[in-house]
């Protein structure tokens, strides 16, 4: 019997007038209040309110997330025991990941930090990625947005009728698994890489001060914060790490592990690794789950599956399979249904969206690619209905717009909604490194509106 499951959509176009027109006023009122120090990229474009989705919606996405986390590391553990055994069935150049251990387990450890990119199609989520990775990205602004709209939503009665919240703190949730994963009483560094791409990262004062509130929460929440750049990182006589004049029992690693500018810093974090001097959140190995290549072998593994994970896979995995001379006639033909993509990288990097691309710039993309690369279903996605406001001008325009939701999940618990949308005019890839907005997620009832 096929169970009916909750529409992940979004709500816009079927909210009452009155909630839409409520929802746009505030916007309207207090956009600067709440987009205020958010890292965009994008600054000509700001985001009016937030997508809107369901609680059973946000609680349909979580479950799809969560079961779909697992299964990539089984899929793993049915090719590899360890993370050097999964390195080479992947592919993986021995000297791409920083810091890692080719001895570390493929344990449940590994997806205690787990970033869902879900495209969503007639209002079923699809994942085009499942993030496993310390360093995920989007927690402060997923948090910080969503939590200043609801703190000028907070009186309004139309709103409350209809259960309006956030979804549940994904700081709180890493947090509370990173407490979890390094023990109590441990001083952890949260490193940062200074030359990693986010704005004024290079500026070390900014950030510290930037993230000093963050770091508090930490403290809150039983973690020992300190906030520091991997280039300033340095080792004592015995050969512990220090920020500062503080040693570091654990390292929360919030650069990408495939890193390495080859700082100082950075030698002295890979010397205090290999003598295992620390723990780390989490370690390097988890970036191998991240690779894309894994959405193909659960294709290919389909008949090894219980019924119920092979329709998680079928209803909410495009099909992938990994790219190969072969089938380079069917990527070539087959061009307007497919997307071409590098197996591993990250940022939207590399990727090619067929109906989007010419013949001409789809071949030389699929004849010139270096490394393992991969050709997925194109997804028909569901746009995003999104009102935009232009500062330098107060012009508004409202425009359908590429849409993706994230679900973060933290030691297997639901802990945070993420959105980006495609500012007016712009492609199909929706990054924020290149340019894509953010908005928080609203949740409510409508039905009791």
């Amino acid at each position: 019997m096929t169970t009916t499951r909750a529409s992940a959509a979004e709500l816009w176009p079927v909210l009452p007038d009155e909630v839409r027109e409520k929802l746009l006023a505030y916007g309207h009122k207090y956009w600067q209040q709440v987009y205020d120090d958010v890292a965009l990229q994008n600054q000509n474009w700001i985001p009016l309110r937030s997508p809107v989705a369901t609680h059973a919606g946000f609680a349909e996405m979580n479950r799809i997330t969560a079961r779909v986390s697992q299964l990539v590391l089984d899929a793993c553990r049915r090719r590899a025991r360890t993370a050097g055994e999964l390195r080479r069935v992947l592919g993986v150049p021995d000297d791409r990941i920083q810091l890692l251990d080719d001895s570390e387990p493929l344990t449940g450890r590994l997806i205690n930090a787990i970033r869902s990119d879900l495209l969503l199609e007639r209002g079923v989520p699809r994942m085009v990625e499942c993030n496993v990775e310390s360093a995920l990205g989007g927690v402060l602004d997923a948090d910080g947005v969503i939590k200043r709209w609801m703190e000028v939503y907070r009186d309004e009665p139309m709103f409350t009728a209809m259960g309006a919240a956030a979804p549940p703190s994904a700081i709180d949730g890493r947090f509370d698994a990173i407490r979890a994963d390094v023990g109590p009483g441990k001083t952890t560094g949260m490193i940062y890489a200074a030359g990693g791409g986010y704005p004024r990262a290079d500026d070390a004062e900014y950030m510290i001060n930037r993230l000093r509130p963050f770091a508090d929460r930490g403290r809150e929440l039983g973690v020992d914060l300190i906030v520091y750049p991997l280039e300033w990182i340095v080792q004592d006589a015995d050969g512990r790490l220090l920020a500062g004049d503080r040693p570091l029992d654990a390292v929360w690693r919030m650069f990408v592990p495939t890193y390495d500018e080859g700082s100082a810093g950075m030698a002295a974090l890979r010397a205090a690794n290999t003598a295992g001097s620390f723990r780390m959140f989490l370690p390097s190995a988890v970036w191998l789950l991240s690779n894309k290549t894994i959405f193909a072998w659960l294709w290919d593994d389909l008949g090894e599956l219980p019924a119920e994970d092979a329709e998680i896979v079928r209803a909410h995995i495009p099909r992938t399979w990994l790219y190969g001379p072969e089938l380079r006639q069917r990527t070539l033909d087959e061009r307007e249904r497919l997307v071409f993509k590098p197996t591993d990288d990250y940022g939207g990097h590399g990727v090619f969206i067929g109906p989007l691309t010419s013949p001409e710039d789809w071949q030389a993309a699929v004849d010139g690619a270096e490394g393992p690369h991969l050709i997925q279903e194109l997804i028909e996605a569901d746009p995003l209905t999104m009102q935009f406001l232009k500062p330098e001008s107060g012009e508004v325009v409202e425009a359908d717009v590429s849409y993706c939701v994230s679900t973060y999940q933290f030691d297997r618990v639901p802990s945070g909604g993420f959105t980006r949308f495609s500012p007016p005019g712009a492609g199909g890839v929706v990054n924020l490194t290149q340019g894509a907005l953010t908005g928080g997620l609203l949740l409510v009832n409508p039905e009791e509106h």
